[in-house]
């Protein structure tokens, strides 16, 4: 008479404490790079943009006596006009019209892209029953973007000269709490092409005479011309 020997068995539960702890173990070491591997992401995203940002500053400048977008200029009837003052949504509005850089979310960090509530252009145009055209910035709060600008460079100033940056209100040449990427950091765009990310930019930068600069308004010939998202986004 033969008998069925049931040969299968389960694991222990020593296997089984064995494979949860290696899954432990690679989850702790995936799970952070994966994260790493999406901020590096974003940052090149940001990176690029604000290349973007530098290379239409420069076409605007190209069609506009060698000089990139002013501190007193901004989209009226006929175009670029002189106006009182102006802020950064003045700024982005005059790049997508003369240079083309249409989509608003050029000026917003992909760290914190839910910050651009706004919808349409950087600009608008609008056409009375008379056929008038006029020309003015797109809706947007100032606030709503993460980066800031230079006002009133010119293509022969230094080509370490920052034009546009990630918005910074930490103190010194530190980023804060509130920036796009908390205190790890930002990027600045110069006048040259580059864009470089920095942790701390004091001490890294050069001052229009040839110094060092200690923050970034050490860095430009005119602080007052830099162009803040001051504000906040608009809910």
């Amino acid at each position: 008479m033969n008998h069925k020997i049931n040969t299968k068995k389960g694991f222990t539960l020593i296997e089984v404490l064995t494979v949860i702890a290696i899954l432990a173990i690679l989850g702790a070491i995936i799970f952070p790079t994966v994260g790493q591997f999406r901020t590096l992401a974003k940052k090149s995203s940001d990176s690029s943009d604000l290349r973007d940002i530098v290379q239409a500053s420069l076409l605007f400048a190209s069609q506009n006596g060698e000089r990139l977008v002013g501190p007193q200029q901004t989209l009226g009837n006929t175009g670029v006009e002189t106006t009182s003052d102006n802020d950064i949504v003045d700024v982005a509005a005059i790049l997508a019209y003369e240079a083309d850089l249409n989509d608003p979310k050029v000026w917003v960090s992909a760290n914190e892209n839910n910050r651009l509530q706004t919808t349409g252009g950087l600009y608008v145009r609008t056409t009375t029953t008379e056929g008038v055209s006029s020309l003015a910035p797109g809706n947007f709060d100032p606030g709503e973007f993460s980066y800031s600008y230079v006002t009133g460079l010119n293509t022969f100033d230094s080509s370490t000269t920052p034009v546009v940056y990630t918005r910074q209100s930490g103190t010194g040449g530190r980023w804060g709490p509130n920036d796009p990427y908390s205190t790890e950091g930002g990027h600045i765009a110069f006048l040259g092409g580059n864009v470089n990310w920095y942790e701390d930019v004091t001490g890294q930068l050069i001052t229009p005479d040839g110094g060092t600069a200690n923050t970034i308004a050490d860095a430009v010939r005119e602080p007052s011309d830099i162009r803040e998202p001051t504000t906040a986004p608009s809910n």
